[in-house]
Order: structure tokens, then C-alpha cells, then sequence
């Protein structure tokens, strides 16, 4: 069947206008003139047969028609744009996409201990707070971190947290001090979620019903928490795949006698077409028997 498409060169005018909210931005970012740009626009509304745009003096809104067009427009020419950065060949090289807190307390040493035993495999590693979206975005595969170790499509499980109440040692001995759990209504909680999942599972996990899960203050990621905590501010929940050197240090104590409890997991996720890359698979290998060799470790 053969397909009727309006024309190409026009609607990616269309687009560039419509996201920008400018005709002369749009002729800036596709370098031609804006009389270009006015011409294609008003080729479109011809094919259409309606206008796209409420020309004002000075600057050009949507119609309705046009507010239709222009989201799957543009979710169109995004995908065109990753499928072309997918053609182009990185031989050797593998794409992640990680959320910080693993990145750099875990990842980053596996990656170099990677790269150290395969100099010919390059790692590109970026981290953001937003999780990968791999239908468009260009990476092989993301460390994500989500509230439950359930399997999920095309991921592996690496790593569950495990969560236990850490401080700096002065807090022990401290007025008041910090003995045993019912010692906590006197000091401050550090929570490093918006939701306090991690305090909420700790004392459920426990028993413990007479402290307050959202009381004390928010951080934006465990690190923030976790400094708090060793300049004595608080207590902070320490996931013991990050604290080890901590704890070794004596940074950080654990001040109850008392186990950890499971709350969320890391997963390394991919394509639904899983990568068959030799460089993507080897680094996949390599990630997953490192993280079944440190969770073996854990108490």
C-alpha cells in the first residue's frame, strides 16, 4: 500500500515553528530564511486545507488544528532521530544511563575495573535523576532504581537495597543518646525519598510503632543524607552496599543491634530487542556476576 504523506520538507518546517513558537527561530535551527519557513507552512495548511497557526505582528500561536499535529510530529521526527544515531557503528563502545547514587558509589569502580580488564571495551557512562527512556533516548541500556525487587521485561536484578539506621558515632553518647530505637523521637531523621520509604520500611520491618516516619528533614539523594549524618545532624538510613567504607572509617556507625530490611532494587534495563553487541553482552556479564559476588558479602 502505498503511503500519502503530506510533504516531508513542510511539515518538519511545521514543527521546528511550532515547538519554537517562532517562525525565525525555526529558519535559525533549520538554516534557511524565514520566508522559507513561511512558504512550507503555508504549503501544509494548502495540503490540509485549514490553518495550523493564528498569525499575530509579531508572533504566531497554534490553532487547535495545528496543537493536534505537532505533539506526534514531533515524538515522529525523535524517533527518526535516535533510529539514525542507532545506524551510526560505535565498535567497542557500550551506552549507560544510570541514576546517580549507584553511579557513584558502585558503578563507577565496576566500570573502571571493567576497563581495566577490557581496555578494548569503552564505557560511556551519564547520569541523570530522570530514569532511562530507551525508545528515545540513544543508550544500550540504564541502571535504574525501582520501589520493588519484582522481575521486570528486559532488565536484571543487580542489587536490593538493604537498609539499616546509621549516624556518626558522637550521637551514641550524645544528650540524649542513642541506645536503642525508642532514642530516636529525640533526634532528627534524615530521609533521602520524598516518600520516607526507607524509615517507613525500617521501623514496620521491626515493629517499631512509636516513632514518626515523616518526621525530620528531606535531602534530594542519600549522599546529602548520608553527609548529614557524619557531621552529626541526624539519623540517616544507610544502605549497606554504599556505607561499607564508612563503617570501615568509622565515619558512620550503626547504633542498633538490629537487621537490615529490603526496600528497593537497582536493575540494568535494555531494549526490548536485547543488544546482542559482544561489547554490550560482556559488559552485561561482567555487572551481574559483580553484583552477586558483593551481595553474597552483605550480612
Amino acid at each position: 500500500m502505498r503511503r500519502r504523506l503530506p510533504p516531508l520538507n513542510a511539515l518538519r518546517a511545521f514543527e521546528a515553528a511550532a515547538r519554537l513558537g517562532s517562525f525565525t527561530k525555526a529558519a535559525d535551527e533549520l538554516a534557511v530564511t524565514q520566508g522559507a519557513i513561511s512558504r512550507q507552512v503555508h504549503a501544509l495548511e494548502d495540503h490540509f486545507a485549514t490553518a495550523l497557526f493564528n498569525r499575530g505582528h509579531r508572533s504566531v500561536t497554534l490553532t487547535k488544528a495545528g496543537s493536534r499535529l505537532l505533539p506526534p510530529l514531533s515524538e515522529a521526527f525523535d524517533q527518526i532521530m535516535l533510529a539514525a544515531e542507532r545506524v551510526k557503528e560505535r565498535p567497542g563502545e557500550v551506552r549507560i544511563k544510570s541514576v546517580p547514587t549507584i553511579a557513584v558509589r558502585w558503578l563507577v569502580p565496576q566500570i573502571l575495573r571493567f576497563q581495566n580488564a577490557r581496555p578494548d571495551i569503552q564505557i560511556k557512562l551519564t547520569t541523570s535523576w530522570w530514569s532511562v527512556d530507551l525508545a528515545r533516548e540513544d543508550f544500550d541500556a540504564g541502571v535504574i532504581f525501582a520501589e520493588t525487587r519484582a522481575p521486570r521485561a528486559n532488565a536484571d536484578l543487580l542489587l536490593v537495597e538493604r537498609m539499616t539506621p546509621v549516624c556518626a558515632p558522637s550521637l551514641l553518647e550524645g544528650t540524649p543518646p542513642l541506645a536503642a530505637p525508642a532514642d530516636l523521637a529525640h533526634h532528627r531523621l534524615l530521609h533521602s525519598d520524598s516518600k520516607h520509604l526507607d524509615w517507613k520500611a525500617w521501623l514496620s520491618g521491626n515493629g517499631i510503632t512509636d516513632i514518626d516516619p515523616q518526621s525530620g528533614e528531606d535531602f534530594d539523594f542519600l549522599d546529602a543524607a548520608l553527609q548529614a549524618a557524619i557531621q552529626g545532624y541526624g539519623v540517616a538510613m544507610g544502605d549497606l552496599l554504599f556505607i561499607e567504607e564508612d563503617l570501615k572509617a568509622g565515619r558512620l556507625v550503626t547504633p542498633f543491634d538490629m537487621p537490615p530490611t529490603e526496600v528497593g532494587a537497582y536493575f540494568l534495563v535494555y531494549p526490548e530487542e536485547e543488544n546482542s553487541d559482544p561489547a554490550f553482552q560482556a559488559f552485561r556479564t561482567w555487572l551481574r556476576e559483580a553484583a552477586e559476588s558483593v551481595q553474597k558479602q552483605l550480612p
